[in-house]
């Protein structure tokens, strides 16, 4: 039975998957007929439906198992009137293959001429072209318009853009931009590079999925991992430099929000939150994650990480994207990259004898060793080695002197002031508590792996998963954790996390899985939260015993609760 349905259809707002430019796209799933039909079926009447408007547009699409992305580029100031056009061309599509008559009204062409009309601003794109033929870097949104960043820039309403002819172009300026991605270890380095940045005395703001802040200040709490809080950020006068987090989510759903970065990195890319927007599998999550090499400056540094293998062949394959430069780093010197880069004379950061290495010009500086890091635990949390190295290589190409970069990664404690729900230890009654965040296989691999160098007489530890993840991500969790060999564990109850689940389903399902692994019933136990199992874990607690608290929510509440046992860590 053929199915064509049209799961998202949304506005692409810079810098994505399938272009460097703005644009329109959505997620088709199609069944009962060839992709290959239904592209070119698309196609056709796609171009059809511009040609009747006057519009020239890229077009591109890609397939995945079960479905396929379809999208064309489009002006910023029509690309309402694209999501539009983009439907009208599959609706046409689907109509021919059933043989039904097409909607009308989705389909009709004086309906979306009049859309185009009203959506079009003749002001807004005069500017842009000046812009670009000024070289000064432009941001546009719903609502407002700027040129320049931070304290060299200006912003102004939509509704009130400014005359062409009064503004004095080289008044805008750019500041230096970070992007910061991959499947675990963003938030960290964010903040290892803040710390790193606050050494050399530059004003920064960073963008994270905790907050926006801009100097000392929180502009806000929340999510603000995709481009409306890059734009955000990039405005505000406060700010020498930008960091900014950029999560799988927002650059799938808007892509990037400047493409003038100055430098990205790519801490890893692992099997996580696969199945949306089209991407199911870790070969196209890394496509999407490489999405920040498309936002770089021409002279822009793109920092990877040499030890994850899907990385090095995706960019062995996609070398058009590495527009600049390249820095790869490593746990291992005799890591290939690490060696080719030596070789070329080109920059390279590596691990040798517990120091971090940095290579470049053919010059090799010993920038500082993980003994003096906190957050490497004296090198057993390999995965905040490699974060320090990520950090080390971005903030070098940033202009970060080393001597900065050394103090920076030595003044970050990793605490939960410093980086909150990562990494984060305390001393109580004697027993160690590790509160993290890990959340995917792979992260929670990287925690059990420096749990378990930590001696300890018993050791316990937390599990609770949110409802979305399927079956066989809860299992190969909770898979991970048992390799502890815990002496007990405490299920717990993420209620406001159930999406789509009832209460009990996802404890139900490690509770068997644990016993499966070899842990008795009478060694696990339940909690209907976070906070009642951290307090049933720390109760537990015997002196020289080791409690893992995987926080995936209620973290300020354990905090606090952790503070009125007058603890700190």
């Amino acid at each position: 039975m053929l199915r064509i349905d049209v799961d998202e259809s949304r506005r692409l707002t810079g810098p994505n998957l399938l272009s460097d430019n703005p644009g329109a796209v959505m997620e088709v799933f199609i069944d009962g007929v060839e992709f290959s039909q239904v592209i070119a079926l698309w196609k056709k009447y796609l171009q059809q439906l511009l040609a009747s408007m006057n519009l020239e547009a890229e077009i591109y699409h890609r397939s995945f198992s079960d479905g396929a992305n379809l999208g064309f580029s489009a002006d910023e100031d029509m690309l309402y009137t694209a999501c539009e056009i983009n439907e009208a061309a599959i609706e046409l599509a689907r109509a021919e293959l059933s043989g039904e008559d097409p909607d009308s009204e989705l389909t009709s062409i004086s309906r979306l001429q009049v859309i185009l009309k009203e959506e079009r601003n003749p002001q807004l794109m005069n500017l842009i072209s000046a812009a670009n033929d000024n070289q000064v870097t432009y941001l546009v949104d719903d609502d407002e318009f700027s040129l320049g960043m931070g304290n060299n820039s200006q912003c102004w309403a939509i509704a009130q853009l400014p005359d062409i002819t009064a503004i004095d172009w080289s008044k805008y300026m750019d500041i230096p931009v970070a992007l910061i991605t991959g499947t675990n270890g963003k938030s960290t380095s964010v903040r290892m590079c803040d710390a790193i940045v606050k050494a050399s005395g530059i004003s920064a703001g960073i963008t994270s999925t905790d907050y926006i802040r801009a100097a000392d200040t929180i502009i806000d709490r929340g999510d603000y991992s995709g481009p409306g809080g890059a734009r955000t950020l990039i405005r505000d006068h406060r700010v020498e430099l930008a960091m900014l987090e950029v999560a799988r989510g927002g650059m799938l759903r808007r892509g990037i929000g400047t493409s003038t970065a100055k430098t990205a990195l790519i801490t890893n890319v692992a099997d996580d939150h696969l199945g949306q927007y089209g991407i199911n599998t870790v070969a196209e999550l890394i496509a999407v994650k490489a999405i920040v090499a498309r936002s770089l400056s021409a002279d822009g540094t793109l920092v990877v990480n040499a030890d994850d293998e899907g990385l090095v062949e995706y960019f062995q394959q996609h070398p058009e994207l590495i527009r600049g430069a390249i820095c790869w780093f490593s746990l291992n010197a005799e890591n290939e990259k690490i060696i080719e880069q030596r070789h070329l004379k080109q920059a390279c950061v590596w691990l040798e004898d517990k120091q971090i290495l940095l290579s470049d010009k053919g010059e090799t500086k010993r920038l500082v060793s993980v003994v003096d890091i906190p957050t490497t635990m004296n090198g057993a949390a390999k995965h905040n080695v490699s974060n320090s190295m990520g950090a080390a290589a971005l903030c070098y190409a940033l202009n970060i002197n080393f001597d900065d970069i050394a103090t920076g990664l030595k003044n970050f404690k990793g605490d939960n002031k410093d980086n909150p729900g990562r990494g984060n230890y305390f001393d109580i009654n004697k027993a160690t508590v590790l509160i993290d965040f890990a959340h995917n296989s792979h992260s929670l691999s990287a925690v059990i792996d420096t749990v378990a160098a930590i001696p300890a007489k018993r050791r316990l530890i937390t599990l609770g998963h949110a409802g979305d993840r399927t079956d066989r991500d809860i299992t190969n969790l909770t898979d991970v954790a048992t390799k502890l060999n815990p002496d007990a564990v405490v299920i717990t109850e993420l209620a406001d996390y159930l999406r789509g689940r009832e209460l009990g389903d996802v404890p139900a399902i490690i509770k068997q899985r644990c016993l499966d692994n070899g842990i008795n019933s009478d060694q696990i136990f339940y909690a209907k939260s976070s906070l009642e199992g951290a307090k049933l874990a720390i109760e537990w607690a015997q002196p020289g015993d080791f409690v893992l608290l995987l926080v995936l929510d209620q973290r300020d509440a354990i905090f606090q609760y952790i503070e009125t046992l007058g603890q700190v860590n």
